[in-house]
């Protein structure tokens, strides 16, 4: 016979009844319901104990919602600093881009409208052109040497891609075409970019400071922070090596040289108003024994520029005599 439990309050069935969650939520009801139907002069009592237990948990969340909030703003505040100061960097190049170039056309327009150019007696007689080109790239190259038109050493037998590949590498789009010569500088936002060293019909090559066989006359000289014209120094010869840097050589070690020089054109002189900026010295040594300095100079131009402009000499037209005028004269029958 099976054995009865004495003690049914012990009893495992009725502890798991106690225990079950829908008893709990039906206890949570009636207190509930009791509590909503009672005065309330009854629950007031109540309902301000509860409101005092509660009150910590709702300061303390509204305290986290204004905290969340606030970090929120700070971190929308610091996105939108991020983008307006990446649009004033933009901004800022571009307006530098603008003002190297509105340099370069002032620079030009001021050899063109030097001080009494309009009289024939005090107007300059040679005077600086100016020529817009434009830098060709690889892709243009390649289709243009296709055509055969990239083969301007075609007279010495070279054809167009060996002198791609051998020879200079920047190619301008104009050529014999707008009458350029050999010898002309190349100019990028107001700084010399580099020289024309061949001329086909319709295209030309250019060779960069730092190319081997460049050379030109060099002069270094101190920038005026006024924009007057710069304190010229002595006279050097610019070469090119294949390296990063060109080096200027016959700088006799008896006069100052520092690195931060700038390094100007020497051979403009009579027909530019000021020299032309080639780039700065940033190394300077004196051989044991040696009667000249070892100058290093960084070009002031280190990329390859999209747009050029090459200068050209002519001859003033104030200067040019147009010969004796002659009035017509009436037929007389």
């Amino acid at each position: 016979m099976r054995r009865l439990n004495p003690d049914p309050i012990n009893s495992p069935r009725l502890h798991r009844r106690l225990s079950s969650p829908a008893l709990f939520l039906a206890g949570g009801w009636a207190v509930s319901a009791a509590i909503w139907f009672l005065p309330a002069g009854y629950t007031a009592a109540v309902k301000g104990c509860v409101g005092a237990a509660l009150r910590p948990a709702q300061v303390g969340l509204l305290t986290a919602r204004a905290g969340v909030a606030s970090i929120a703003s700070q971190i929308e505040m610091h996105g939108n600093t991020v983008q307006r100061l990446a649009k004033s960097e933009a901004d800022r190049l571009r307006l530098e881009e603008e003002n190297r170039r509105l340099a370069a056309e002032l620079a030009l327009l001021r050899s063109r409208t030097a001080e009494g150019e309009h009289r024939q007696s005090d107007a300059r007689l040679l005077v600086a052109g100016c020529i817009p080109a434009r830098v060709l790239g690889r892709q243009a190259r390649d289709f243009l040497a296709g055509d055969g038109i990239l083969d301007v050493g075609s007279r010495a037998g070279v054809r167009g891609e060996a002198l791609v590949v051998g020879g200079p590498k920047s190619f301008l789009d104009q050529g014999a075409n707008r009458r350029l010569e050999s010898e002309e500088l190349v100019l990028a936002q107001g700084r010399v970019w580099g020289k024309i060293v061949e001329v086909g019909p319709q295209t030309s090559t250019v060779r960069t400071p730092c190319e081997p066989g460049f050379r030109d006359l060099v002069r270094l000289g101190v920038a005026s922070a006024d924009g007057r014209p710069p304190r010229l120094g002595p006279q050097g010869l610019l070469e090119g090596t294949g390296e990063p840097l060109a080096r200027v050589r016959r700088v006799d070690v008896t006069e100052p040289v520092a690195v931060g020089d700038a390094v100007y054109t020497a051979s403009g002189q009579g027909v530019l108003p000021a020299p032309l900026l080639y780039g700065f010295v940033v190394r300077v040594q004196r051989p044991v024994g040696a009667a000249h300095w070892e100058i290093w100079m960084k070009p002031a131009l280190d990329c390859e520029p999209e747009s050029v402009v090459v200068l050209r000499t002519e001859i003033n037209p104030a200067r040019i005599d147009p010969g004796p005028q002659i009035n017509p004269a009436r037929v007389v029958r």
